[in-house]
């Protein structure tokens, strides 16, 4: 297991990141890419697939463990806690290591907690 800092890496959220996630992904719910029907849900705007913040803490973690990816086995339960929207910024937060378990947040440019991760990486 790392013992340097996990780092926090934030990632800039527009539009056009989450337009281009859906061509990706292909998945184009109109809460994500029709500002209209955005505006006209419990929203009030679009809001970014869970991925786009998520990668925050996908990328902290594989710069703290200066791997492409997490070792096979590691387990990754993570919960939503508010939308991404854009114009947001969104970082990673180290909360608590035990072991090989780390907790972390992606946090927004207020303070808001978008995603809770919990992160299991095998011995």
């Amino acid at each position: 297991m790392p013992t340097g800092e996990f780092p926090s890496v934030s990632e800039a959220v527009s539009q056009e990141t989450i337009n281009d996630y859906a061509d990706l992904s292909g998945d184009y719910n109109p809460i994500h890419v029709d500002e209209a029907a955005g505006a006209a849900s419990e929203f009030g705007g679009t809001i970014a697939h869970g991925p786009i913040a998520l990668q925050t803490f996908f990328r902290s973690l594989t710069e703290w463990l200066d791997a492409p990816a997490p070792p096979a086995g590691t387990v990754v339960n993570i919960t939503f806690r508010a939308p991404t929207r854009p114009g947001d910024t969104i970082h990673s937060e180290l909360r608590e290591q035990d072991g090989d378990e780390i907790k972390a947040e992606c946090v927004n440019q207020d303070g808001t907690t978008v995603i809770s991760a919990t992160a299991t990486i095998p011995s």
